[in-house]
């Protein structure tokens, strides 16, 4: 099932598939990891869901809620 990034759960992993935003964005978005075929975890979840710490490559990288938004995953089995 394909999901937007930030639908995750702390502890839940998926594969990104597609990045569904405006072409400079999707660009830093891909330089930091989030390129297709990457696996991503989510690691932590902010108090108020505006923003989320998600590890891909060997980062944890934090994004608002807005651009975890855009960039859409298939959840892992």
């Amino acid at each position: 099932m394909v999901v937007p990034l930030s639908q995750l759960n702390a502890g839940e992993q998926a594969q990104v598939v597609w990045i569904a935003s405006e072409p400079d964005t999707a660009r830093r978005l891909t330089d930091l990891g989030f390129a297709p075929q990457e696996p991503v975890t989510c690691v932590i979840k902010g108090p108020d869901r505006c923003m989320s710490a998600y590890q891909v490559r060997d980062s944890v990288i934090a994004l608002r809620a807005a651009n975890a938004a855009e960039i859409l995953v298939k959840l892992s089995s």
